[in-house]
C-alpha cells in the first residue's frame, strides 16, 4: 500500500474538499445537513436549510458552508462521536501524529483494516454499496480527499480526541505442542530449535572446515553444492532446521532443496562478513576469516551479523524460487538491506525469551512503523505466467511479497546466527495465504520458510543488536579428553564437539573413532598450513582431564623449537651469474651487498621487494639481468 504524500507541512480545508469529485461533494454536503439537522445542533452564524436541494448549488459556495461548519467544534465532536471504531482510531492517529495524511499501510498493520470514506479518487479506501450507490462516512467529512486531515480541524480535534493505542507485541502465552496444517494432513509436532549454543558451535566448525578447503561451491555466488551442503551438515551443533531427506512427494511444490537452511545460511554469512571467498571450487578463508578462528564465537557472531545487514552477496527474495521475474528489466524489487534494517529494528523492541507468532511480529514491524518495502514494481513479479500469474494484481497482499522475504531472512539467516529461536513445523500446509493465486494449483506454500510459526528474541541476540551492553557465553569448553604420556589422546566424554573433533583430526593422527596420536610429521604440516602450535597446547591443556604429561610436554617443546629454526621471508628471485668470481664481486658491492646475498657459488638471490632497486643499481656498474 501507498503512503500519501506529506510534503505539504500543512492542508487547507478548502483545499481538500476541492480535491473531491462534483458527486462527491454533493453527497457529502447533503449527508453533513442531515446530521446537523438530527443532531439538534446550531452552529453560530451558519445557516442550516431545511433540506439539502436548499444547500448552495455553485460548487465553490457548498464548500465555504461545509468549511464553516467544519470550523464549530461541537460539529467535529458530533461528527466523531457518529463514526465507527476504526474510522475513530485513524482521527486518533491523525491527530495524535506530525503527519497530515494516514500512513495506511502502518494503520492496517496495526488496527487489522482500513477505515471506510465516501472519496471515489482514493483507491485504498474507496468503498461502494449496492447500485453504485457511494457510501456516506463521517471521517469523510473530517478526513479530506486523498485522506488528508486540515490543519484547522486537526488543531479543533486535539483538545477531546484521546491519543491512539499503545502498540504492543502480541506475545504468546505459551507454544502450542501441536500444529494443524491445511489440506488431508494430520496434526505435526511444533518442534522449538534453541540457537544461541549451536551457531557458536557452527561458526567455529565451519571457518575449520574452510580453512581445511573441504566445502565446495557454485562459481557464481559461492552456494554450497551438494557436497558442500553435506560436509557442513555434518559438522553442525543441532543438525539443519528441516532433516536433510524431509522433502514434498510432489515434484512440482516447493522443494527444500539439497543446499538446506543452515548449510547455505554459512556459506552466504561468512562471504558476505568477509570470512571467506570462494577460490575456484572451494571456499577459502581470507586474512579476517583466519584472525576470526581465534576469536571469541559471540565476537564474531555480532560482526557477521552486522555486516550481513549491509550485504549485496544474496537478496533474500531470490530464495524464493517459485517468484519469477526477480532480475527482469523492469527491475521488480529493491536492494534487501532496507528491508533487512526494519526487521532489526523490530527484533530490538522484543523482550528476550517471549515467544510471539511470526505472522504477529511482521505485523508488528509494520504498525511499529519500519519500513519494509521491497516492491517497486509488482507488475515484474509473477508465479508460473508473466501476464496471468503477475503479482501486481490488487488482490496479491503484503504477506505474498515482502512476509515471505521476512520469513527468509528470520529463519536462515538470524536464527543461524543464534538472534532469534525459532519453533517449526513442515513448510508444507503451514499457511493458507496464497490459495487465491493464479498458477498455485500444484502447490502447497511459496518457501521453504513457511512452516516459521513463532520466534524469541534470545540473550545472545538482545547483545547483537545492541539492546543489552553485557553478554556472558556459556562455557562451551569441558575436560572431554585424556592426554596419555604414550602421545595418544582418548575421548573420555560420550562425544567431542565437532569444531574439537575437525581440530583434532587436522593436528593429530586418528587412529580411531574415539583415539588420536601426535605425529611430528602431521603436527609440522598444520603449523605450516597456519596452526598455530600455542593454540594447540591452549587446546590440549584446556580439554584435558589434569596437567599435559611430561613426555607430552617434551613432544611439543622440541616441536616449538623446530618450528622456530626455519622462518619464511618471503620470495626472491634467483640471479645466475657466468662465474664465481661475477657474483662474489656482485654480492659485497657496497651499494647491492644490501639487496642480495650469495645463493651458491655462481647465484645471487634478491628478494622480490628489493628486485627494481637491485636493477637500477646494477646497471649503474654496467650489467643488465638477461631474460
Amino acid at each position: 500500500m501507498a503512503r500519501f504524500d506529506n510534503s505539504l507541512d500543512e492542508y487547507d480545508i478548502k483545499t481538500l474538499f476541492n480535491e473531491y469529485t462534483l458527486e462527491d461533494l454533493k453527497y457529502l454536503s447533503s449527508n453533513l445537513l442531515k446530521l446537523l439537522q438530527a443532531s439538534g445542533l446550531k452552529p453560530k452564524q451558519i445557516p442550516v436549510p431545511d433540506k439539502p436541494s436548499a444547500l448552495p448549488t455553485r460548487k465553490a459556495e457548498r464548500i465555504e458552508w461545509m468549511t464553516r461548519c467544519l470550523r464549530e467544534p461541537t460539529v467535529l465532536k458530533y461528527l466523531y462521536a457518529q463514526m465507527d471504531t476504526l474510522a475513530q482510531s485513524a482521527v486518533q492517529e491523525l491527530v495524535h501524529s506530525e503527519d497530515y495524511s494516514l500512513d495506511s499501510q502502518r494503520f492496517a498493520a496495526k488496527y487489522g483494516g482500513l477505515p471506510q470514506t465516501t472519496s471515489s479518487n482514493n483507491r485504498y479506501y474507496y468503498n461502494r454499496l449496492g447500485h453504485g450507490e457511494i457510501a456516506f462516512c463521517p471521517y469523510s467529512l473530517v478526513v479530506g480527499a486523498g485522506g488528508r486531515m486540515a490543519a484547522e480541524i486537526k488543531t479543533h480535534m486535539r483538545k477531546f480526541v484521546p491519543a491512539p493505542k499503545t502498540l504492543a507485541v502480541p506475545y504468546m502465552d505459551r507454544l502450542p505442542e501441536k500444529e494443524v496444517l491445511s489440506g488431508d494432513r494430520d496434526t505435526v509436532a511444533v518442534v522449538p530449535h534453541n540457537t544461541a549454543d549451536a551457531a557458536a558451535s557452527d561458526l567455529a566448525a565451519v571457518l575449520q572446515l574452510i580453512d581445511q578447503g573441504k566445502i565446495r561451491v557454485g562459481a557464481k555466488i559461492g552456494k554450497p553444492t551438494k557436497a558442500g551442503a553435506k560436509a557442513i551438515r555434518q559438522v553442525l551443533h543441532s543438525a539443519d532446521f528441516y532433516a536433510a531427506d524431509l522433502e514434498t512427494d510432489n515434484r512440482w511444490d516447493v522443494a527444500m532443496g539439497s543446499a538446506g537452511i543452515r548449510p547455505l545460511a554459512w556459506c552466504m554469512l561468512l562471504q558476505g562478513a568477509n570470512l571467506a571467498q570462494a577460490a575456484g571450487t572451494k571456499l577459502q578463508l581470507s586474512r579476517t576469516g583466519k584472525a576470526a578462528l581465534k576469536k571469541p564465537p559471540h565476537v564474531v557472531l555480532k560482526a557477521v551479523w552486522q555486516r550481513w545487514l549491509k550485504t549485496t552477496q544474496l537478496h533474500e527474495m531470490s530464495r524464493i524460487e517459485i517468484i519469477k521475474g526477480q532480475k527482469s528489466k523492469k527491475r521488480p524489487l529493491y536492494k534487501a538491506q532496507p528491508a533487512r534494517e526494519a526487521l532489526a529494528a523490530g527484533l530490538a523492541e522484543l523482550v528476550p525469551g517471549k515467544w510471539v507468532a511470526t505472522e504477529a511480529f511482521i505485523t508488528f514491524v509494520v504498525a511499529a512503523g519500519h519500513e519494509l518495502n521491497l516492491v517497486r514494481n509488482a507488475w515484474g513479479l509473477y508465479i508460473g505466467d508473466a501476464q496471468y500469474g503477475s503479482l501486481g494484481y490488487s488482490h496479491v497482499g503484503f504477506n505474498h511479497i515482502e512476509g515471505r522475504f521476512a520469513r527468509a531472512f528470520l529463519l536462515e539467516y538470524a536464527a543461524t546466527l543464534g538472534i532469534i529461536d525459532v519453533a517449526l513445523v513442515p513448510p508444507w500446509g503451514a499457511l493458507t495465504d496464497f490459495h487465491d493465486l493464479w498458477g498455485i494449483d500444484e502447490l502447497s506454500c511459496l518457501s521453504r520458510y513457511d512452516g516459521l510459526l513463532a520466534l524469541r528474541l534470545t540473550a545472545l541476540g538482545a547483545w547483537i543488536i545492541g539492546q543489552t551492553d553485557d553478554y556472558t557465553p556459556a562455557v562451551y569448553v569441558t575436560p572431554c579428553l585424556r592426554v596419555l604420556p604414550n602421545l595418544e589422546i582418548t575421548m573420555v566424554s560420550a562425544e567431542v564437539s565437532a569444531p574439537d573433533r575437525l581440530f583434532l583430526d587436522r593436528v593429530f593422527e586418528p587412529v580411531s573413532d574415539r583415539v588420536w596420536r601426535m605425529v611430528f610429521a602431521k603436527l609440522l604440516k598444520a603449523v605450516e598450513q597456519g596452526v598455530e602450535l600455542k593454540t594447540v597446547i591452549d587446546f590440549l591443556t584446556s580439554r584435558n582431564q589434569g596437567p599435559l604429561p611430561q613426555p607430552v610436554t617434551l613432544f611439543l617443546d622440541e616441536t616449538l623449537h623446530r618450528t622456530n629454526r626455519l622462518m619464511d621471508r618471503g620470495t626472491a628471485q634467483l640471479i645466475e651469474c657466468a662465474d664465481a668470481a661475477m657474483a662474489q664481486l656482485l654480492a659485497n658491492d657496497t651499494k647491492l651487498k644490501a639487496l642480495c646475498f650469495a645463493a651458491g657459488q655462481r647465484h645471487l638471490a634478491v628478494p622480490k621487494d628489493n628486485l627494481t632497486l637491485f636493477r637500477n643499481r646494477l646497471r649503474v656498474l654496467g650489467y643488465v639481468v638477461a631474460s
